[in-house]
């Protein structure tokens, strides 16, 4: 089992929501986007990509993708 972190992108932050566990990335994918989904705002974002190292944050508080190169992004219009 792979780790994947989830990071909800709000209009002023970037918040890291959970580390899921899964067999694949578009496994993890669809866990968070049950999970939050349906909580998330209009031009919300939700990013799912592989926990390979620590998450870090850039001094806008937006996350810096530190993965395999390998993101799923779900934007709520």
């Amino acid at each position: 089992m792979n780790q994947y972190y989830v990071v909800i992108r709000k209009k002023e932050k970037d918040e890291l929501k959970d580390g899921v566990g899964a067999l694949s990335l578009e496994e993890a994918f669809a866990i968070a986007k049950v999970s939050y989904g349906e909580g998330m705002r209009e031009k919300e974002g939700l990013f799912v990509f592989s926990a390979i190292e620590p998450i870090t944050f850039d001094k806008n508080h937006r996350f810096i993708n530190n993965s395999d190169g390998n993101i799923k992004i779900c934007i709520k219009l």
